[in-house]
């Protein structure tokens, strides 16, 4: 109730001044909106007030590109580290998550939700329930995915439904999901041991749709196997390199 515009032209100042992304300022900005209409709603500022405080202006600016994509060099070395880790069971888990990370494009948080009934081993369909924004998607994968799935789930044995479960010493496998904690960890390991440059969990997914734009798919289709809601949240996973658009924009033809 004591938000003023002043206060608010003051927030847009410092995050400005700190170097804050445009987009990390303008959400600053419109949670602090969101609140100065709660208090009008709740008789606690009035309409003048609440007009001042909307009228602090959002930053206009493109959003720092976050992130990257693995080269297909780096995507050898990962699967050549996986077959550098001496336990079996954690050697296959590990390089499932890893080829449906990059394979199926899934979030972090959508990895560590599958359970073994997500997977459809005969059709090779991959179903991802209530993803973000409760939406649920299917994805059909290739090959070499759905072999590293089944010999995973040779090695598991476990009563739960939990598809990714932990891995302790000895290479027991525990009825405990793993947690994205935990898949971040893993991640970070298999980066060591098979000396590729950091990257995040989330990177896997902007390499997935980044690969099938550079085949040549469709825009829509790989918003819908991503599971975005809009095309313009797609565009943001594009990691094509210069070198990319060099060649693209060189090779055009005009006879």
């Amino acid at each position: 109730s004591t938000l003023t515009f002043e206060k608010g032209q003051l927030i847009r100042s410092v995050f400005t001044e700190a170097e804050y992304a445009v987009s990390s300022i303008n959400l600053a900005l419109s949670g602090l909106k969101g609140v100065a209409k709660t208090a009008f709603n709740l008789r606690q500022i009035d309409a003048d007030t609440l007009l001042r405080i909307n009228s602090v202006k959002t930053l206009k600016g493109n959003a720092t590109r976050t992130g990257r994509r693995l080269s297909d060099s780096e995507i050898s070395k990962l699967l050549e580290g996986c077959n550098k880790i001496s336990c079996p069971t954690a050697r296959s888990r590990d390089r499932a998550i890893l080829l449906v990370g990059i394979g199926a494009g899934l979030r972090c948080s959508e990895i560590c939700s599958l359970d073994v009934s997500d997977i459809d081993f005969k059709n090779g369909v991959l179903t991802v329930m209530e993803g973000k924004g409760r939406k649920h998607r299917q994805i059909f994968l290739a090959t070499e995915i759905i072999h590293a799935l089944t010999e995973w789930i040779h090695y598991r044995q476990s009563s739960t439904n939990a598809l990714f479960c932990k891995i302790i010493k000895g290479g027991k496998i525990l009825e405990n999901r793993l947690s994205p904690s935990g898949l971040d960890y893993m991640l970070t390991t298999l980066q060591a041991l098979s000396g590729v440059e950091k990257f995040t969990p989330h990177d896997l997914r902007r390499t997935f749709i980044t690969r099938l734009l550079e085949k040549g798919v469709d825009l829509n289709t790989v918003r819908q196997l991503a599971g975005h809601s809009d095309v313009s949240t797609t565009t943001r996973y594009d990691k094509r390199d210069i070198q990319w658009q060099k060649e693209a924009s060189q090779g055009i033809r005009f006879a």
